[in-house]
């Protein structure tokens, strides 16, 4: 079979492997939908963690195929997606195994039922390999804790940011612009329940929420009425213009990877008494994502740009590498 792999910085190749052998206490997933992620285009471009070739894809889900005759939770036919932030087994990120594979092994897995979410029959496969990403946005909005009736601005909605709009709407928070740099996502967010979307080079954002958001006065100086501010784009000097923009008591979401050290104007952030919150991963929302896509209460659906047939996987990961052309990319398997 063949398996995405990582070689060095830029040298991803499909490579033929063996398919993985399940011991007494191992299952076999046939795989049946993965997601590209952030993550992994990260490490297309800063090579493997451990300085060997290194599997990638850490958003799937599948069927198990194969049970150990020790294996006590899962049985054959059941439908998994993989908790990779619960998960020893690394899958995706130095482990055995990679999500871009038809099949992968998960050893002695009794001692670790946490690694696996079971989907229920309501929701498709290609839904629930989104279940990883929709956790993290999850995860921001849960530390977030937003109100009734805040107003909220979403800076970046790639698929975490697209995944922050739709958990926001399904807390009942209506009143969320977004930003971005791409038409597509911009669109994607529209779609998605967000009340407006701009790109912030054409006109600045305080323009626009002072407009939409209303003003507050902090010592005589106009800031926008925004509440609540979630940085997912993670682009330079972003954070540090967040807080300068934030208004009395604001609270400011980091959910991006800053590549480069932040100056922050710490005054300000004292003096008007704002919150900054870091949010990373997802300690306890997988289940609840997946129970909340099973009862219908969120559709994920508008954030899936692409879907590409794993034979295509090369192709499919330069264009989930373009952040202006695409959202979500997900692969599925025959």
């Amino acid at each position: 079979m063949q398996v995405a792999t990582l070689h060095a910085p830029g040298d991803l190749r499909l490579s033929d492997v063996q398919r993985p052998v399940a011991g007494p206490g191992d299952i076999i997933v046939k795989v049946r939908a993965s997601g590209i992620c952030g993550t992994d285009l990260h490490f297309r471009h800063m090579g493997p963690r451990f300085g060997k070739p290194m599997p990638l894809g850490h958003e799937f889900a599948g069927e198990v195929i194969e049970v150990g005759p020790d294996v006590k939770s899962y049985k054959l036919g059941d439908r998994v997606a993989y908790n990779s932030n619960n998960s020893p087994a690394d899958m995706g990120r130095g482990g055995e195994c990679g999500g871009f594979s038809p099949y992968v092994v998960l050893r002695e897995v009794d001692g670790h039922v946490q690694s696996l979410c079971k989907v229920p029959d309501s929701v498709s496969l290609d839904h629930a390999a989104l279940v990883e990403p929709l956790s993290v946005a999850m995860h921001a909005v849960n530390r977030a804790a937003p109100r009734p009736g805040e107003h909220v601005a979403v800076f970046g909605v790639g698929p975490i940011g697209l995944g922050i709009v739709l958990g926001l709407r399904q807390r009942g928070i209506e009143d969320i612009i977004a930003f971005d740099l791409s038409p597509l996502r911009r669109e994607r967010a529209l779609a998605l329940g967000a009340r407006a979307a701009f790109d912030p080079r054409e006109t600045p954002p305080k323009e626009i929420l002072q407009e939409l958001h209303g003003v507050g006065k902090i010592w005589g100086i106009d800031y926008p009425g925004t509440e609540l501010y979630f940085e997912v784009s993670g682009a330079p000097g972003l954070l540090a213009q967040l807080v300068d923009l934030a208004n009395k008591r604001s609270r400011i979401i980091t959910v991006a990877m800053q590549r480069h050290p932040v100056t922050i104007d710490a005054t300000r952030l004292m003096s008007k008494e704002v919150s900054l919150i870091g949010a990373s991963g997802y300690p306890t929302e997988f289940p609840e994502v997946m129970e909340k896509l099973a009862k219908g209460e969120i559709d994920p659906e508008a954030m899936i740009t692409h879907r590409f047939s794993f034979n295509d996987f090369l192709h499919a990961f330069e264009v989930a590498d373009n952040a202006g052309e695409a959202a979500k990319v997900v692969l599925t398997f025959d």
